[in-house]
C-alpha cells in the first residue's frame, strides 16, 4: 500500500470512530476539532470556526477570501449505527463502518489536499467546506455558509458517486398534516368520525396523482407517506385526530406549492402542521467545468464516467439553486446507510489525484 493510501485509510479510519449522529453534539465538535487539529500546523490557512443549532461547522481557504474559486465540501454526520460499526474494518481492499461511504472517506482525502495544496509556494484558490447536519437537511450547514456569503464559482460536492458524475436530483420536501375527526367507544362508530378512512382515501388519491415510481429509471415525483399517528393509546376508541406525514421528492415539472395544493386537495378538512421544502440540484453536464473534470476521470480510470441523476438530495442543492455550477464526485462504495457499509480504499486516491490535478489545472 502506498504511503497516499495508507494515509487515507488512518483517517477514514480516525473518522469512523466518531458517532457523528444528530443527537451527539459532543461526537460532532470532537470530529470538527480533529479536523481543525490534522492541520494546526499549517499556518498558511485562514480558518474560521462557526456553530448554529448545535451544529458545529468549519471553512478553511488557502487565500484570505470567502469567494474562493473552488469550493470542496463534505459533512461530517452519520445516520444511525450499531455501536460495532463505528469500530473501523479493514477487509479486501475496503475500509467497513458507519460513514466510511458517505462520506469520511471523502473527508479523509480533503484533509490530505489541504495539506499537500497549503504547503506550495503559491496556494491555489480553494476553499473546504466540513459540515454536520447534512443528514438531516444542511440548513445549519452549508445552507448557513451559503447564506453567510460563502460563495465559489464551482462547487464539488464529495459525496459517493463510485467516480461518477452527480449532476441532478430531486428537491425535497416534507408535509405533515393533522385530520381532525371525533372520538367516541369502538364499539359505537356511528358516534364518531373516524379520520383513519379519510386518510386511507386520501392516500389512496395520492397514488394516483402521484403513482409511487417501481425502479431508479422512473423520474418522477413522489408522495411517500412515513409517519402516521392515530389514536390516544386505548384500543378501543374512535381517534379523535390522526397525523400523517409525507416524504416528496419532486421534479422539476412541479412545484412545492403545487404539491401541497394536492394534499390540500385531497385531504380538505386537514390542516398543516408543518411544511419545509429544499430545491434539487441542477447543474448542466456540459459545463465546461464539469467537463474538465469528466476528462480527469477518464485520465485516471480509463472510461467515460457515469452522469446520472439521484432521487435523494444532497447539500450540493444550496449552491445549485443560486446558479453557481454544483456537482457531486466521490468514491467507490456501497451499503449507503446499511449495516454493511464500505467504501474501497483504492478509489479514494484516484478521487485525491482527479481532484488535485483538477486544481492544477484551474
Amino acid at each position: 500500500m502506498s504511503e497516499l493510501a495508507e494515509e487515507l485509510t488512518r483517517l477514514t479510519c480516525d473518522l469512523i470512530r466518531f458517532e457523528t449522529i444528530a443527537d451527539r453534539p459532543d461526537q460532532l465538535q470532537a470530529a470538527i476539532d480533529y479536523v481543525a487539529a490534522y492541520v494546526a500546523d499549517l499556518p498558511s490557512l485562514h480558518i474560521e470556526r462557526s456553530s448554529a443549532g448545535g451544529k458545529p461547522a468549519l471553512v478553511m481557504t488557502l487565500r484570505p477570501t470567502r469567494s474562493p474559486r473552488l469550493i470542496l465540501n463534505g459533512h461530517l454526520d452519520v445516520v444511525v449505527g450499531q455501536p460495532h460499526q463505528f469500530t473501523p474494518e479493514i477487509r479486501n481492499g475496503r475500509i467497513y463502518g458507519r460513514g466510511s461511504q458517505d462520506m469520511k472517506g471523502s473527508i479523509a482525502v480533503m484533509l490530505r489536499l489541504i495539506r499537500d495544496l497549503a504547503t506550495q509556494p503559491n496556494p491555489p484558490d480553494v476553499g473546504f467546506q466540513f459540515v454536520t447536519d447534512e443528514e438531516i437537511g444542511g440548513r445549519h450547514g452549508t445552507g448557513r455558509l451559503r447564506d453567510e456569503g460563502w460563495s465559489c464559482e464551482f462547487m464539488l460536492c464529495l459525496e459517493p458517486t463510485d467516480l461518477g458524475i452527480l449532476f441532478e436530483h430531486k428537491g425535497g420536501m416534507w408535509a405533515k398534516l393533522r385530520l381532525p375527526g371525533r372520538a367516541a367507544h369502538g364499539s359505537r362508530p356511528w358516534e364518531g368520525d373516524n379520520p383513519i378512512y379519510r386518510l386511507a382515501r386520501g392516500i389512496n388519491a395520492l397514488a394516483e396523482r402521484y403513482p409511487p415510481p417501481t425502479g431508479p429509471h422512473e423520474w418522477r415525483t413522489s408522495v411517500t407517506p412515513t409517519e402516521i399517528h392515530a389514536g390516544a393509546g386505548s384500543r378501543n376508541q374512535v381517534p379523535a385526530e390522526v397525523f400523517v406525514t409525507f416524504d416528496i421528492r419532486w421534479t422539476p415539472d412541479t412545484t412545492p406549492e403545487a404539491i401541497q395544493a394536492d394534499l390540500a386537495a385531497v385531504f380538505p378538512d386537514s390542516e398543516f402542521v408543518s411544511v419545509m421544502a429544499s430545491a434539487g440540484l441542477r447543474t448542466d453536464p456540459e459545463h465546461h467545468e464539469v467537463e474538465r473534470i469528466a476528462n480527469l476521470i477518464e485520465r485516471h480510470t480509463g472510461q467515460p464516467p457515469r452522469f446520472y441523476r439521484e432521487h435523494f438530495a444532497t447539500d450540493a442543492r444550496y449552491y445549485s439553486h443560486l446558479g453557481i455550477p454544483a456537482i457531486c464526485l466521490g468514491p467507490v462504495g456501497a451499503g449507503l446507510h446499511s449495516a454493511e457499509e464500505w467504501v474501497e480504499i483504492a478509489s479514494l486516491v484516484t478521487l485525491y489525484h482527479i481532484i488535485n490535478d483538477y486544481v492544477k489545472s484551474i
